[in-house]
This record gives structure tokens, C-alpha cells and sequence, in this order.
């Protein structure tokens, strides 16, 4: 699966030839990211990034997890995805990393455009969410350019190495996102 964003960047599945490659990055940018993700830690080899990747491939098939590399010039940047799809209810979370050195491009905003349009459009659902530790202000950012919502603040919604912080969520639904 592959979504153009715009020439040179595009979001596609992973594979777990790219472990080590990935891997390395997440490596690199380790401190960090691990500022506001919890699982930083838990990667701590190629092999742990191919086993993630391979159940990352298994959730694609069942359809209850897309997640993408974001990659600028063939050059893996980063992650993104559309996690905990809900069928029930036509929801789903999007989640983004990208490498520090990466930042201030615009990359991950093009890239949120993208996989909301195709959340929207080809997956047909009705919410899309973003959720993002409060006082991560440059993650917070993304959704409010587009016209995300914020919804509300979850106290202690994401526990990051022993300590808790409160998540902001921001929320699309389809009628607005199509008008």
C-alpha cells in the first residue's frame, strides 16, 4: 500500500526487510522521541522492530491497524498510522513519529492530510482522532492546522516511563472534513 503525499514524500506499508533500517533511525532519534512515545524502550534491536512489523502486517490483513513508513526521497523518515481501527463505530487514531532532524517541514502535516483523506474516502470512516501528550506542542500543532477539534484533555491519560501526562484529543468527523 502506498499513498502519495507529495513529490518525493510518501506514506507506505512496512516490511521486515526495512527492520534494521528502521530500527537504526529510531536508534538515532532515541532520546528524542522517547520524550513523548512508550515504547522507545521496548525497541532495543532490529529484531524487536521485525517482530513489530510483522504484526504490524498481521493487523493490516485483519484490517485493524495500517501502519505506514513516512518516506521523503525513498529515505525512511519516520512512522505513521491509523491504529485501533474500530468497525463498530467507523473510527480510528492517527499516530505519527518523525525523525528530529526531519521537524519543521511540514512533513507530518502533509502526511495527516493524506491519511485523513484516505481514512475518510477509502476506508469510509466517520471519526478520525489524534491524541497527543499536552505539553507536546509541536504534535498539538498538526491537528489544529487542519481543523481537527480539540475535544478534550484525558488527566493522566498516558503513562511515559513512570510518569503520568495528560493527552489532548483532537477529533475530525467525516461531514466536516468533506465540506
Amino acid at each position: 500500500m502506498i499513498i502519495k503525499v507529495r513529490e518525493n514524500l510518501e506514506l507506505r506499508a512496512r516490511v521486515p526487510e526495512e527492520a534494521e533500517e528502521n530500527f537504526a533511525l529510531i536508534d538515532k532519534n532515541r532520546e528524542y522521541l522517547r520524550k513523548y512515545l512508550p515504547w522507545v524502550d521496548n525497541t532495543r534491536s532490529p529484531d524487536d522492530t521485525r517482530r513489530t512489523i510483522e504484526g504490524w502486517q498481521k493487523e493490516f490483513k485483519e484490517k485493524s491497524n495500517i501502519v505506514l513508513g513516512i518516506y521523503l526521497a525513498d529515505k525512511n523518515i519516520g512512522n505513521m498510522g491509523l491504529h485501533d481501527i474500530n468497525r463498530k463505530n467507523n473510527c480510528a487514531e492517527i499516530g505519527y513519529w518523525l525523525a528530529e532532524d526531519y521537524q519543521g517541514q511540514g512533513i507530518i502535516t502533509d502526511c495527516v492530510l493524506a491519511l485523513t483523506g484516505y481514512g475518510f474516502n477509502e476506508l469510509e470512516l466517520n471519526r478520525i482522532f489524534i491524541c497527543c501528550v499536552v505539553e507536546n506542542k509541536k504534535s498539538r500543532a498538526v491537528p489544529e492546522r487542519l481543523g481537527y477539534i480539540q475535544e478534550g484533555i484525558l488527566q493522566d491519560g498516558e503513562c511515559l516511563y513512570g510518569v503520568y501526562h495528560d493527552k489532548v484529543i483532537y477529533g475530525m468527523v467525516r461531514r466536516n472534513w468533506l465540506k
